[in-house]
């Protein structure tokens, strides 16, 4: 039915004439003269309907609408200077419509609009429920498409160039040990009798490595009957490999390269080698968590032996019973973090409250140093542990310094 995708005509396909199908993503009538946007999952480009050049499809142009469904055969023509669309990689041709065939209308009024000029922030239980209209808008499609690009650049490097194998494994299976509860299904043949759906691949790609399938991979669905988080969801996708015969120092390169492989195919990124690399020890000492996010710093540090002998018991007695203390240093903390936020009732009160600890102490750094806390602390600072503690945390005016204090595994 169509000779081109709507994205991929460039100045030069000037003078071809063109079949498109898509969706009219906005019309315009400029006195006389019909301006439509078609867009199908690659693009945009502009269709023109003169009632002197084109008298055949103007007509059927002037009853056309947003989302209309059509199939248009034209001349790809260039832009007038003054309408050149740098924005759009087809800003530069337009298509002069011969004819339009209306393949399916718009019979009732959409629930919101799908157009990529629209803005509007739709209701996310709507979007649910017409997701065929929301997978038409352009963040949506553009998703699909990046999601696309990456499993088609995992599937080349990993068999082209690392000669892994493709392999599916069972779905409807046998209960596992996993970290989550099964999807349980129930069999038609054998009563009384059930599948599980698999939480991971984990013991068929096992099975491959015993059976000399030395490098497996699969894009692999997996089921989880477990609670809504922020990463995770009970029906998720996830590149599973297994390999066999390599070292610890092997697998990680291969990951390296893989991960620089689809950044550079996808988005013509070239990423810095090699990865910077922790420990689980390093991690938990610095960050306090094991998937740490390094974009914004914010690293824990450790001032027990500032404060073994201090006389605010917090501290002292934490140390004293085999404990730690440490700070969390927030540049620009003291103005967005008010005292609500961390007393007793306040939202990092209950953060910290829920990772075990009894509560939360603070130092704001004012202007020349100077610091603001509760009585308790500053009394039990001599200027020499003031100056220590700014200096560890490397804190400056404007900081806002927590402490947390408990036994080191917490």
């Amino acid at each position: 039915m169509r000779t081109h995708y709507c994205g991929e005509l460039r100045t030069e396909h000037i003078g071809a004439t063109v079949t498109l199908c898509g969706w009219v993503d906005r019309r315009r009538d400029h006195g006389g003269v019909i301006f439509l946007d078609l867009r199908d999952r690659s693009g945009i480009v502009q269709v023109v309907s003169d009632p002197v050049r084109t008298p055949d499809s103007y007509h059927m142009a002037e009853s056309l609408r947003n989302e209309y469904v059509v199939k248009i055969t034209g001349r790809v023509t260039q832009r007038p200077e003054e309408s050149l669309n740098p924005r759009l990689p087809t800003g530069e041709v337009e298509i002069y419509a011969d004819s339009i065939e209306l393949l399916n209308p718009v019979r009732k009024q959409l629930p919101f609009q799908v157009g990529t000029a629209d803005t509007e922030e739709v209701r996310e239980d709507l979007r649910l429920k017409y997701r065929y209209l929301d997978l038409r808008r352009d963040r949506m499609s553009r998703n699909l498409q990046l999601r696309h690009q990456i499993i088609k650049a995992i599937r080349r490097y990993l068999e082209d160039e690392q000669a892994f194998m493709e392999i599916e494994t069972p779905v409807l299976t046998r209960s596992t040990p996993e970290g989550a509860r099964d999807y349980l299904v129930p069999s038609r043949v054998n009563p009384g009798e059930w599948f599980a759906l698999p939480q991971s691949p984990q013991l068929f790609k096992q099975l491959l490595m015993v059976a000399g399938c030395d490098r497996y991979y699969q894009i692999a669905r997996c089921f989880r009957d477990e609670d809504l988080r922020a990463d995770r969801q009970p029906e998720f996708t996830q590149l599973d490999m297994e390999m066999s015969f390599m070292s610890q120092e092997e697998i990680i390169e291969l990951n390296e390269n893989l991960v620089c492989h689809i950044f550079k195919t996808v988005k013509d990124i070239d990423l810095p080698r090699p990865f910077p690399r922790l420990t689980y020890a390093e991690v938990m000492e610095k960050y306090g968590s094991d998937k740490p996010d390094t974009r914004f710093g914010l690293e824990l540090v450790n001032v027990s032996d500032l404060v073994k002998d201090s006389g605010f018991k917090v501290f002292s007695g934490a140390v004293a019973s085999g404990g730690i203390v440490k700070i969390l240093p927030i540049p620009g903390g003291n103005d967005l973090i008010s005292n609500v936020r961390i007393k007793p009732g306040g939202d990092l009160f209950k953060e910290a409250e829920g990772a075990g600890a009894k509560g939360l102490a603070y130092i704001r750094v004012r202007e020349d140093g100077e610091i603001d806390t509760i009585g308790a602390i500053k009394d039990n600072l001599t200027a020499e542990q003031k100056q220590e503690l700014l200096s560890r945390t490397g804190a400056k005016p404007g900081h806002l310094l927590l402490f947390g204090a408990g036994a080191a595994d917490t």
